[in-house]
């Protein structure tokens, strides 16, 4: 079969496949997002010893072993101790967990990366830890951690084609299985789920960038 005929056949499977990835991608993020942000903010400012020092083993350890290998740990080893997850489960919680941890560090540098003497500032006007967090250092923190963030975002959308090695027919695993099954051209298949991935991927960078040059206005007015 030629390009179109082959696309004509596979689009309509592969867009299944992309609206899975979609959803993977989606809760996956949110949680992601929620762990970075309560592990960036403990690792930093935490004052409790213990809540300092999981969180910081925590990003090493994530950080410092493969996605695949804690995705084989959560679906293959977890049911050993009465856990069990099915795949879709199991992708969306390691995706997080993964993920998590960079965002962790990621929100940690920019707090770090905001001079002490606005800390000390709210502090003089009676904020309370939490206020200032919320009011003065994460808005600033902000527009320092965006474009990594965005980076991390994308990886973690690409990381979702991972999760086809326990069984998700998410846009990777449905290429795969027309390729093989359905003989299609895999030239053809894969370069439509490349596109696909591209088509996620490249509004987040472009969302960014203009996010960047927002807040970066926005700060340099005051």
């Amino acid at each position: 079969m030629n390009f179109i005929e082959v696309s004509k056949n596979s689009i309509p499977f592969l867009i299944k496949g992309l609206r899975l990835t979609a959803y993977i991608g989606s809760i996956s993020l949110l949680l992601a997002l929620l762990i970075g942000l309560i592990g960036g903010i403990f690792n930093k400012n935490s004052k409790v010893f213990i809540i300092r020092t999981i969180s910081k083993i925590y990003v090493t350890v994530v950080r410092g072993t493969p996605f695949l290998i804690q995705l084989y740990i959560v679906f293959f080893v977890l049911p050993s101790f009465g856990i069990t997850l099915n795949p879709l489960q199991a992708g969306i919680l390691t995706l997080a967990f993964h993920n998590g941890a960079y965002i962790a560090e990621i929100i940690r540098s920019g707090i770090e990366a905001i001079p002490k003497e606005q800390s000390d500032a709210a502090i003089s006007l009676g904020m309370t830890p939490f206020l200032k967090m919320k009011l003065i250092i994460l808005p600033q923190a902000l527009r320092v951690v965006i474009p990594p963030l965005a980076g991390q975002i994308m990886i973690l959308i690409k990381d979702t084609s991972i999760t086809s090695l326990i069984g998700i027919f998410e846009l990777t695993k449905v290429g795969r299985e027309l390729t093989v099954a359905s003989r299609f051209n895999p030239i053809v298949v894969y370069t439509w789920v490349s596109f696909f991935y591209f088509v996620i991927c490249y509004p987040l960078y472009v969302l960014s960038v203009k996010l960047e040059k927002k807040l970066r206005l926005h700060f340099s007015s005051l």
